[in-house]
Protein backbone atom coordinates (compact mmCIF):
# COMPACT_ATOMS: atom_id res chain seq x y z
CA UNK A 1 0.00 0.00 0.00
CA UNK A 2 1.41 3.38 -0.99
CA UNK A 3 1.64 6.43 1.21
CA UNK A 4 -1.08 8.19 -0.80
CA UNK A 5 -3.37 5.17 -0.48
CA UNK A 6 -2.93 5.23 3.29
CA UNK A 7 -3.77 8.95 3.38
CA UNK A 8 -6.85 8.35 1.24
CA UNK A 9 -8.08 5.53 3.47
CA UNK A 10 -7.41 7.57 6.62
CA UNK A 11 -9.29 10.54 5.17
CA UNK A 12 -12.22 8.31 4.25
CA UNK A 13 -12.32 6.82 7.76
CA UNK A 14 -12.31 10.30 9.33
CA UNK A 15 -15.06 11.56 7.01
CA UNK A 16 -17.29 8.52 7.58
CA UNK A 17 -16.64 8.62 11.31
CA UNK A 18 -17.54 12.31 11.48
CA UNK A 19 -20.69 11.73 9.42
CA UNK A 20 -21.70 8.80 11.60
CA UNK A 21 -21.14 10.80 14.79
CA UNK A 22 -23.16 13.70 13.38
CA UNK A 23 -26.08 11.43 12.42
CA UNK A 24 -25.96 9.74 15.82
CA UNK A 25 -25.97 13.11 17.59
CA UNK A 26 -28.84 14.34 15.41
CA UNK A 27 -30.83 11.16 16.06
CA UNK A 28 -30.56 11.44 19.85
CA UNK A 29 -31.35 15.17 19.74
CA UNK A 30 -34.21 15.04 17.24
CA UNK A 31 -37.17 17.22 18.22
CA UNK A 32 -39.95 14.81 19.17
CA UNK A 33 -42.88 16.65 20.77
CA UNK A 34 -45.82 14.86 22.37
CA UNK A 35 -48.82 14.18 20.11
CA UNK A 36 -50.91 16.59 22.18
CA UNK A 37 -49.29 19.53 23.90
CA UNK A 38 -50.96 22.30 25.91
CA UNK A 39 -49.72 25.77 24.98
CA UNK A 40 -49.31 28.71 27.32
CA UNK A 41 -49.97 32.23 26.02
CA UNK A 42 -46.95 34.41 25.36
CA UNK A 43 -48.88 37.34 26.75
CA UNK A 44 -52.41 37.95 28.11
CA UNK A 45 -53.34 41.63 27.60
CA UNK A 46 -55.87 43.20 29.93
CA UNK A 47 -57.83 44.43 26.88
CA UNK A 48 -58.90 40.95 25.76
CA UNK A 49 -62.62 40.53 25.09
CA UNK A 50 -64.38 37.60 26.71
CA UNK A 51 -66.86 36.49 24.04
CA UNK A 52 -66.59 36.21 20.26
CA UNK A 53 -69.29 38.27 18.46
CA UNK A 54 -71.49 37.19 15.54
CA UNK A 55 -69.17 38.61 12.86
CA UNK A 56 -65.40 38.06 12.98
CA UNK A 57 -62.38 38.63 10.75
CA UNK A 58 -59.38 36.30 10.36
CA UNK A 59 -56.09 36.74 8.52
CA UNK A 60 -53.77 33.92 7.49
CA UNK A 61 -50.24 34.49 6.19
CA UNK A 62 -47.18 32.35 5.71
CA UNK A 63 -44.51 35.03 6.23
CA UNK A 64 -41.69 32.82 4.91
CA UNK A 65 -39.54 33.58 8.00
CA UNK A 66 -39.02 37.06 6.47
CA UNK A 67 -36.39 35.48 4.27
CA UNK A 68 -38.25 34.64 1.06
CA UNK A 69 -38.97 38.03 -0.50
CA UNK A 70 -39.23 38.54 -4.25
CA UNK A 71 -35.44 38.72 -4.66
CA UNK A 72 -34.86 35.26 -3.11
CA UNK A 73 -34.94 31.68 -4.31
CA UNK A 74 -34.81 28.50 -2.20
CA UNK A 75 -32.73 25.38 -2.68
CA UNK A 76 -35.55 22.94 -1.83
CA UNK A 77 -37.63 24.40 -4.68
CA UNK A 78 -34.86 24.20 -7.26
CA UNK A 79 -32.98 27.38 -6.40
CA UNK A 80 -29.58 27.71 -4.74
CA UNK A 81 -30.09 29.85 -1.64
CA UNK A 82 -30.63 28.65 1.92
CA UNK A 83 -30.92 32.11 3.51
CA UNK A 84 -30.91 35.81 2.56
CA UNK A 85 -27.60 37.54 1.87
CA UNK A 86 -27.56 39.47 5.15
CA UNK A 87 -29.49 40.37 8.31
CA UNK A 88 -30.66 43.65 6.85
CA UNK A 89 -32.82 41.78 4.33
CA UNK A 90 -34.65 39.96 7.14
CA UNK A 91 -34.99 43.20 9.13
CA UNK A 92 -36.60 44.98 6.19
CA UNK A 93 -38.96 42.10 5.47
CA UNK A 94 -39.98 41.85 9.15
CA UNK A 95 -40.71 45.57 9.24
CA UNK A 96 -42.94 45.19 6.19
CA UNK A 97 -44.71 42.20 7.79
CA UNK A 98 -45.30 43.94 11.12
CA UNK A 99 -46.37 47.17 9.38
CA UNK A 100 -48.99 45.19 7.43
CA UNK A 101 -50.23 43.38 10.53
CA UNK A 102 -50.41 46.67 12.41
CA UNK A 103 -52.52 48.31 9.70
CA UNK A 104 -54.81 45.29 9.16
CA UNK A 105 -55.86 44.37 12.67
CA UNK A 106 -58.26 41.50 12.17
CA UNK A 107 -59.85 39.73 15.15
CA UNK A 108 -57.65 36.68 14.62
CA UNK A 109 -54.26 36.26 12.96
CA UNK A 110 -52.88 32.89 11.83
CA UNK A 111 -49.19 32.88 10.87
CA UNK A 112 -46.87 30.20 9.52
CA UNK A 113 -43.06 29.99 9.19
CA UNK A 114 -42.25 32.33 12.06
CA UNK A 115 -38.66 31.94 13.23
CA UNK A 116 -37.74 32.25 16.87
CA UNK A 117 -34.03 31.55 16.60
CA UNK A 118 -32.59 30.45 13.27
CA UNK A 119 -29.47 30.97 11.22
CA UNK A 120 -31.56 31.52 8.08
CA UNK A 121 -33.10 34.63 9.68
CA UNK A 122 -29.85 35.71 11.39
CA UNK A 123 -31.07 35.00 14.91
CA UNK A 124 -33.90 37.56 14.79
CA UNK A 125 -36.72 36.66 17.19
CA UNK A 126 -39.68 37.12 14.87
CA UNK A 127 -42.14 35.85 17.47
CA UNK A 128 -41.10 38.65 19.81
CA UNK A 129 -41.37 41.32 17.11
CA UNK A 130 -44.85 40.21 16.11
CA UNK A 131 -46.18 40.02 19.69
CA UNK A 132 -44.77 43.48 20.41
CA UNK A 133 -46.51 44.81 17.30
CA UNK A 134 -49.88 43.29 18.18
CA UNK A 135 -49.77 44.26 21.86
CA UNK A 136 -53.50 43.85 22.46
CA UNK A 137 -53.58 40.27 21.19
CA UNK A 138 -53.27 37.04 23.10
CA UNK A 139 -50.54 35.07 21.33
CA UNK A 140 -49.69 31.38 21.08
CA UNK A 141 -46.68 29.79 19.41
CA UNK A 142 -46.07 26.14 18.50
CA UNK A 143 -42.73 24.85 17.23
CA UNK A 144 -42.83 22.72 14.10
CA UNK A 145 -39.19 22.95 13.01
CA UNK A 146 -36.35 22.53 15.50
CA UNK A 147 -33.00 21.20 14.31
CA UNK A 148 -29.55 21.93 15.78
CA UNK A 149 -27.93 21.90 12.35
CA UNK A 150 -29.41 21.38 8.89
CA UNK A 151 -26.43 20.27 6.77
CA UNK A 152 -27.83 21.19 3.35
CA UNK A 153 -27.14 22.65 0.89
CA UNK A 154 -23.55 21.46 1.22
CA UNK A 155 -22.00 24.69 -0.04
CA UNK A 156 -24.01 26.86 2.38
CA UNK A 157 -25.84 24.81 5.05
CA UNK A 158 -29.02 26.21 6.55
CA UNK A 159 -27.69 25.52 10.05
CA UNK A 160 -29.75 25.88 13.22
CA UNK A 161 -33.52 26.29 12.88
CA UNK A 162 -36.23 26.96 15.44
CA UNK A 163 -39.47 27.96 13.79
CA UNK A 164 -43.20 27.50 14.12
CA UNK A 165 -46.75 28.74 13.70
CA UNK A 166 -48.63 31.43 15.63
CA UNK A 167 -52.19 32.33 16.61
CA UNK A 168 -52.99 35.85 17.78
CA UNK A 169 -56.42 36.95 18.94
CA UNK A 170 -58.31 39.87 20.48
CA UNK A 171 -60.46 37.38 22.41
CA UNK A 172 -59.64 35.40 25.52
CA UNK A 173 -59.18 31.75 24.65
CA UNK A 174 -60.47 28.85 26.72
CA UNK A 175 -57.31 26.91 25.90
CA UNK A 176 -54.74 26.32 23.17
CA UNK A 177 -53.38 22.94 22.12
CA UNK A 178 -50.68 21.80 19.69
CA UNK A 179 -51.67 18.62 17.83
CA UNK A 180 -48.96 16.70 15.99
CA UNK A 181 -49.82 15.50 12.51
CA UNK A 182 -49.16 11.80 11.93
CA UNK A 183 -46.41 10.53 9.65
CA UNK A 184 -42.83 11.54 8.98
CA UNK A 185 -40.03 11.08 6.48
CA UNK A 186 -37.78 8.05 6.76
CA UNK A 187 -34.42 8.16 8.55
CA UNK A 188 -32.15 10.12 8.15
CA UNK A 189 -34.25 12.69 6.24
CA UNK A 190 -36.61 12.98 9.22
CA UNK A 191 -33.75 14.32 11.36
CA UNK A 192 -33.71 17.57 9.40
CA UNK A 193 -37.37 18.02 8.43
CA UNK A 194 -40.31 19.82 10.01
CA UNK A 195 -42.52 18.12 12.59
CA UNK A 196 -45.86 19.25 11.22
CA UNK A 197 -48.64 20.29 13.57
CA UNK A 198 -51.70 22.46 13.98
CA UNK A 199 -52.80 24.78 16.78
CA UNK A 200 -56.35 24.57 18.11
CA UNK A 201 -57.73 27.46 20.15
CA UNK A 202 -61.24 27.53 21.64
CA UNK A 203 -63.41 30.56 22.40
CA UNK A 204 -66.71 31.36 24.07
CA UNK A 205 -69.38 32.84 21.81
CA UNK A 206 -71.62 35.74 22.76
CA UNK A 207 -75.17 34.59 23.67
CA UNK A 208 -74.37 30.94 22.95
CA UNK A 209 -73.36 27.84 24.85
CA UNK A 210 -71.37 26.61 21.84
CA UNK A 211 -67.69 27.27 21.17
CA UNK A 212 -65.65 28.55 18.25
CA UNK A 213 -62.89 26.08 17.39
CA UNK A 214 -60.11 27.80 15.44
CA UNK A 215 -57.42 25.73 13.69
CA UNK A 216 -54.15 27.09 12.30
CA UNK A 217 -52.30 24.58 10.11
CA UNK A 218 -49.26 24.21 7.89
CA UNK A 219 -49.32 20.93 5.97
CA UNK A 220 -46.29 19.15 4.52
CA UNK A 221 -44.52 20.04 1.30
CA UNK A 222 -41.86 18.25 -0.75
CA UNK A 223 -43.38 14.76 -0.24
CA UNK A 224 -43.59 13.88 -3.92
CA UNK A 225 -45.84 10.88 -3.31
CA UNK A 226 -48.32 13.05 -1.43
CA UNK A 227 -48.73 10.34 1.21
CA UNK A 228 -47.73 12.60 4.11
CA UNK A 229 -50.26 15.23 3.06
CA UNK A 230 -53.00 12.62 2.63
CA UNK A 231 -52.38 11.23 6.11
CA UNK A 232 -52.40 14.70 7.60
CA UNK A 233 -55.61 15.63 5.80
CA UNK A 234 -57.36 12.48 6.99
CA UNK A 235 -56.27 13.16 10.57
CA UNK A 236 -57.49 16.75 10.28
CA UNK A 237 -60.81 15.68 8.76
CA UNK A 238 -61.56 13.35 11.65
CA UNK A 239 -60.64 16.05 14.16
CA UNK A 240 -62.78 18.82 12.66
CA UNK A 241 -65.80 16.56 12.05
CA UNK A 242 -65.74 15.43 15.67
CA UNK A 243 -65.49 19.06 16.87
CA UNK A 244 -68.45 20.03 14.68
CA UNK A 245 -70.53 17.01 15.69
CA UNK A 246 -70.08 18.08 19.30
CA UNK A 247 -72.07 21.19 18.44
CA UNK A 248 -69.28 23.68 17.85
CA UNK A 249 -68.37 26.17 15.12
CA UNK A 250 -65.17 25.07 13.38
CA UNK A 251 -62.90 27.29 11.29
CA UNK A 252 -59.72 25.86 9.75
CA UNK A 253 -57.18 28.15 8.10
CA UNK A 254 -53.56 28.39 7.06
CA UNK A 255 -51.10 27.09 4.49
CA UNK A 256 -52.63 23.88 3.14
CA UNK A 257 -49.77 23.13 0.71
CA UNK A 258 -52.51 21.77 -1.55
CA UNK A 259 -54.09 23.66 -4.42
CA UNK A 260 -57.57 24.88 -3.51
CA UNK A 261 -60.56 23.11 -5.15
CA UNK A 262 -61.39 24.33 -8.65
CA UNK A 263 -58.02 26.03 -9.21
CA UNK A 264 -56.36 24.55 -12.31
CA UNK A 265 -52.59 24.07 -12.39
CA UNK A 266 -52.29 26.73 -15.13
CA UNK A 267 -54.81 29.23 -13.83
CA UNK A 268 -52.18 31.97 -13.70
CA UNK A 269 -49.67 32.47 -16.56
CA UNK A 270 -46.12 31.24 -15.94
CA UNK A 271 -43.07 29.80 -17.67
CA UNK A 272 -41.87 27.56 -14.82
CA UNK A 273 -40.69 24.10 -15.97
CA UNK A 274 -42.82 21.18 -14.77
CA UNK A 275 -39.97 19.77 -12.69
CA UNK A 276 -40.38 22.70 -10.28
CA UNK A 277 -44.13 22.15 -9.98
CA UNK A 278 -44.80 18.41 -9.93
CA UNK A 279 -44.41 16.83 -6.52
CA UNK A 280 -44.53 20.21 -4.80
CA UNK A 281 -47.93 21.60 -5.77
CA UNK A 282 -50.76 19.06 -5.56
CA UNK A 283 -54.54 19.13 -5.71
CA UNK A 284 -56.62 18.30 -2.68
CA UNK A 285 -57.81 14.67 -2.80
CA UNK A 286 -61.19 14.22 -4.47
CA UNK A 287 -64.17 13.80 -2.11
CA UNK A 288 -62.06 14.88 0.87
CA UNK A 289 -64.21 17.91 1.72
CA UNK A 290 -67.07 16.93 4.09
CA UNK A 291 -70.61 17.52 2.86
CA UNK A 292 -71.88 20.98 3.79
CA UNK A 293 -68.44 22.43 4.61
CA UNK A 294 -67.45 25.54 2.67
CA UNK A 295 -64.09 26.58 1.22
CA UNK A 296 -63.13 30.24 1.47
CA UNK A 297 -60.31 31.51 -0.72
CA UNK A 298 -59.75 34.16 -3.36
CA UNK A 299 -59.53 32.54 -6.83
CA UNK A 300 -58.52 35.77 -8.57
CA UNK A 301 -55.18 36.40 -6.83
CA UNK A 302 -52.44 33.81 -6.23
CA UNK A 303 -51.43 33.22 -2.62
CA UNK A 304 -48.06 31.56 -3.29
CA UNK A 305 -45.26 31.64 -5.87
CA UNK A 306 -42.61 29.10 -6.82
CA UNK A 307 -39.12 29.65 -5.39
CA UNK A 308 -36.83 28.13 -8.01
CA UNK A 309 -35.74 31.68 -8.84
CA UNK A 310 -36.42 35.27 -7.70
CA UNK A 311 -39.98 36.38 -8.46
CA UNK A 312 -40.85 37.73 -11.90
CA UNK A 313 -44.56 38.17 -12.56
CA UNK A 314 -45.70 35.94 -15.39
CA UNK A 315 -42.62 33.72 -15.14
CA UNK A 316 -42.76 32.07 -11.68
CA UNK A 317 -45.52 29.54 -11.13
CA UNK A 318 -48.26 30.91 -8.88
CA UNK A 319 -51.37 29.32 -7.43
CA UNK A 320 -53.74 29.33 -4.43
CA UNK A 321 -52.87 27.12 -1.44
CA UNK A 322 -53.76 29.48 1.43
CA UNK A 323 -57.32 29.77 2.64
CA UNK A 324 -60.03 28.56 4.99
CA UNK A 325 -62.54 25.76 5.48
CA UNK A 326 -65.78 26.54 7.34
CA UNK A 327 -68.17 24.23 9.15
CA UNK A 328 -71.78 24.32 7.84
CA UNK A 329 -72.96 26.60 10.68
CA UNK A 330 -70.58 29.41 9.66
CA UNK A 331 -71.64 31.91 6.99
CA UNK A 332 -69.05 33.22 4.54
CA UNK A 333 -69.28 37.00 4.22
CA UNK A 334 -66.14 37.77 2.22
CA UNK A 335 -62.63 36.56 1.50
CA UNK A 336 -59.79 38.35 -0.27
CA UNK A 337 -56.09 37.91 -0.92
CA UNK A 338 -53.92 41.00 -0.60
CA UNK A 339 -51.80 41.26 -3.72
CA UNK A 340 -48.49 42.33 -2.22
CA UNK A 341 -46.54 41.13 -5.23
CA UNK A 342 -44.65 38.65 -3.01
CA UNK A 343 -42.51 41.61 -1.99
CA UNK A 344 -41.60 40.33 1.49
CA UNK A 345 -42.72 36.69 1.49
CA UNK A 346 -43.37 33.98 -1.08
CA UNK A 347 -46.98 34.01 0.13
CA UNK A 348 -49.67 36.70 0.05
CA UNK A 349 -51.95 37.20 3.09
CA UNK A 350 -55.61 36.16 2.94
CA UNK A 351 -58.39 37.80 4.96
CA UNK A 352 -61.72 36.19 5.80
CA UNK A 353 -64.92 37.60 7.32
CA UNK A 354 -67.55 35.16 8.61
CA UNK A 355 -70.79 35.23 10.57
CA UNK A 356 -71.70 32.77 13.29
CA UNK A 357 -75.25 31.62 12.60
CA UNK A 358 -77.47 30.90 15.59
Amino acid sequence: MTFFSEILILTLVVVLGTLGAFLLFSTFNMYSPKPVLNLSPIDVPATLKENVPEKISILTWNIGYAGLDKSEDFFMDGGTMSMPKNKNVVDQNMKAVTDFLSSNKTDFVLLQEVDKKAARSYGINEVDRITKTLKNYEAFYAINYKVDFVPVPINHPMGKVESGIMVLTKYRSIDAIRYAFPGDYSWPTNLFQLKRCFIVTRYKIKNSNKELILVNLHLSAFDKSGNLRKGQLNFLRNFMLKAYQNGNYVLVGGDWNNIMPGISIDRFPHTTPKKYIEGIYMNLPKNWTPVGWKWAFDPKIPSVRSDEKPYVKGENFTTVIDGFLLSPNLKLVSVKTFDLGFSNSDHNPVELIVEITK
